[in-house]
């Protein structure tokens, strides 16, 4: 395991983000060339307790592991429905586009992650792991998600997802560009290898790494690695 960084610095900078988002029933579907990505509905519930029910897949995520019951997976799917806090968040089930079945979720969770960006997330069932799904749906994802409408903000960065920016100097404090690059943020844990390779076929590169407890192993620290993606220029 690498040795952790130092603490995060914080920068404030002028970048774009998403406006508030559409609600949930003004929403398109995602659609790739074997993926729907649409917004949850409360008939999701037992395909989403099926996949919140995979060891293999709740252990990459902050719970660290499977729900105990289908009475907290619905409480959990809730949170994500039409008229709930979802709404705040851009969120989707993923669906195989030949079928319409649900296997899995996807999208930005979280408007301000651990770096200050918003964060991108997914999960799939287990039974469609290998066949490059992950990367079909990331990247259907981002091409959609950055030509959402914008708006001008001010953000409190950590100051690795900036790099050398010009007037940015040493220390805390203000980045002085015009208006410098949004970016969207991934967090995996040191040794989740198959995301870290979706992540890297798909333009994010590694900002930093930091120690955090291990919900899988209380009391017990873990490596977390965050990765960055800039928007084009073009979008």
């Amino acid at each position: 395991m690498a040795e952790a960084e130092p603490p995060m610095e914080w920068v404030t900078i002028r970048t774009t983000t998403p406006k508030p988002y559409p609600p949930m029933s003004e929403r398109a579907p995602i659609l790739t060339q074997r993926l729907v990505l649409r917004p949850l509905a409360p008939s999701d519930l037992p395909a989403f307790h099926a996949l919140r029910l995979q060891p293999e897949v709740m252990k990459w995520t902050m719970q660290g592991a499977p729900d105990p019951d289908m009475a907290h997976s619905s409480a959990v799917l809730a949170k994500r429905l039409p008229g709930s806090e979802g709404e705040a968040e851009y969120e989707f089930a993923v669906c195989w586009a030949a079928t319409g079945e649900m296997i899995g979720t996807a999208g930005s969770h979280m408007r301000r992650g651990e770096f200050g960006w918003p964060v991108i997330g997914y999960m799939l069932r287990s039974e469609f792991w290998g066949r490059g799904l992950a990367t079909e749906l990331v990247e259907g994802f981002l091409a959609h998600y950055w030509a959402l409408p914008r708006q001008e903000v001010e953000l409190e960065v950590e100051r690795s997802t900036v790099g050398s920016a010009e007037g940015g100097g040493g220390g805390g404090g203000e980045v002085k560009v015009k208006v410098w690059p949004e970016c969207l943020n991934a967090v995996t844990a040191f040794d989740n290898g198959p995301s870290q390779k979706v992540l890297a076929k798909t333009g994010f590169v590694l900002a930093r790494t930091w120690m955090e407890e291990d919900p899988r192993l209380p009391e017990t620290m873990v490596e977390c690695h965050g990765y960055i993606v800039k928007r084009p220029e073009t979008c």
